[in-house]
């Protein structure tokens, strides 16, 4: 049982609000959130003067029954469409090149009738930096034409088409992909009765790209298959017979993303993570001799370069043969801790890896304020110019290198793929619908640049954002609501 204390915001106060201090703070402010109106990231929470901060939460107060809490922040406005649309392409000249090349904006995808599905999981895949390069190599030394490398080769073809520096088509055509997807799994090709492709699963087209390319991309000679490396989570699950302890089984699962399943009580991401991680299964028990209820309890024990996570938001009706949709508010955080979903021997190691950098970055602030310090203290000498004889002696060395390395092939170097030392993440996509049911509605992709922007990309349109858009995304109504989460790893406290 969580403890449970008094919030103070504005003239309100809020009486008996549970607090379990085993969860993130982010959880608590998503409780205030659900109270008040007041975003997370605009609360500011205090007990008797101190700040609460999201890297430490719990750990540095103590919590009594009826504690006070405080809580500054407003409440923000509702999303909007953007009071200016961005200039697409087509807007230009066509017969211009010059104008097209002028204006280089994000790209977005046709939808040639129900393809939503797979634009909106193509633009997310556009956010892994390494994928683009490790299908160039495919697409480069593979002579084979199967399925699998098909369908690389036209995702790569694709992903290079939305490269806004490169002279292309203001938005691009996914049907090459999109004709292999239905190729490998003919559900893909399904007509409704005016003979428009049928809407499809967003999350069944992400986990069947992922399973063709690992196959394209197997035994190339990596010690792991790239997309693995990626994507690629071990699970370690422990299960104990409810009505025999002593039976206790382990094995090791793989996965390329997690589910978070909603219930009843569930209102952030952590949450539903947890429940999921968590569960009464029914297997034969070797002990008894018959079924018996298992207690099954799964820890990660490897993490990905790209944390993946599905909000399981459809399930089936049988009344009505349909997969209807669970409208409820889940919270999602744009920095993700996962120490707590993972193996005590895991959490060492990015406990380790984490004090590395809290003491990396201590010692770049110190060296920055020391240099500051330096410069004040004195005024550099200007540097000394170099004679003539210096300066061709540096010119005829740069010539006999570059001349040495002519007609020399550059060797084809293995990516370097991102990979998870801290176990913390950073919110890269987010894939939405929007709708009832699974069979109709609308998917979209909102991704962040490199430079820290958000856009919206619906289809062919594409939108600049910003972070309090993406905080709208939690469902709760008829609005977009996330379906999908990508994160990336953060290894730097910088």
């Amino acid at each position: 049982m969580g403890t449970k204390v008094s919030v103070k915001w504005d003239k309100q106060m809020y009486r008996d609000v549970e607090v379990d201090m085993s969860a993130p703070l982010e959880l608590f402010k998503t409780q205030l959130w659900t109270l008040t109106g007041v975003s997370p990231d605009r609360q500011t929470l205090m007990i008797k003067g101190k700040k609460l901060r999201d890297d430490t939460g719990w750990a540095s107060v103590t919590l009594k029954p009826n504690t006070m809490v405080l809580m500054m922040g407003t409440t923000g406005e509702l999303i909007s469409e953007p009071a200016e649309k961005i200039v697409f392409a087509e807007d230009l000249d066509q017969d211009d090149p010059d104008a097209l090349n002028q204006l280089v904006v994000k790209r977005g995808l046709q939808n040639f009738g129900n393809l939503c599905y797979v634009n909106s999981t193509v633009q997310c895949l556009n956010q892994i930096d390494e994928l683009q390069p490790v299908l160039d190599q495919l697409k480069s030394s593979s002579s084979e034409n199967n399925h699998p490398v098909q369908l690389a080769k036209a995702l790569s073809s694709l992903l290079t088409s939305l490269d806004p520096s490169i002279p292309a088509p203001a938005s691009g055509k996914p049907l090459a992909l999109f004709n292999v997807l239905k190729t490998i799994n003919p559900v893909f090709a399904e007509q409704n009765q005016m003979g428009m492709n049928k809407q499809q699963d967003a999350e069944e087209c992400w986990s069947l790209i992922l399973s063709q390319l690992a196959i394209a991309l197997q035994n190339r000679g990596e010690e792991e298959n790239p997309v693995d490396q990626m994507f690629g989570i071990s699970m370690r699950e422990t299960s104990t017979n409810q009505e025999s302890t002593d039976e206790v089984l382990t094995v090791t699962t793989k996965h390329r993303l997690l589910r978070c399943h909603i219930g009843n009580k569930t209102s952030h991401l952590f949450e539903g993570l947890k429940e999921s991680l968590e569960e009464d299964i029914e297997r034969n028990s070797e002990v008894l001799g018959r079924d018996a209820t298992f207690k099954q309890i799964s820890k990660i024990e490897k993490l990905p370069g790209y944390l993946a996570v599905q909000m399981v938001r459809f399930r089936w009706k049988a009344a009505e043969s349909v997969k209807a949709k669970i409208l409820k508010s889940i919270s999602f955080p744009f920095t993700f801790d996962v120490l707590d979903l993972c193996t005590e021997d895991l959490q060492a190691k990015l406990k380790v890896r984490r004090n590395e950098e809290i003491k990396k970055h201590d010692e770049a602030v110190a060296r920055a304020q020391s240099q500051v310090d330096e410069v004040e203290a004195k005024t550099p000498e200007p540097e000394k110019p170099k004679d003539a004889d210096e300066t061709m002696d540096e010119t005829a060395s740069a010539a006999a290198g570059a001349s040495a390395n002519d007609g020399e092939a550059t060797p084809e170097k293995p990516v370097n793929i991102i990979t998870s030392e801290t176990g913390v993440y950073e919110l890269v996509g987010v894939l939405t619908h929007q709708g009832r049911i699974a069979e109709s509605g609308h998917y979209v992709s909102w991704c962040k640049d490199k430079d820290g922007a958000w856009w919206q990309f619906d289809d062919e349109k594409v939108y600049q954002r910003t972070e309090e858009d993406i905080r709208k995304l939690t469902g709760g109504g008829d609005w977009h609501m996330a379906y999908m989460l990508l994160y990336k790893a953060r290894n730097s406290y910088d």
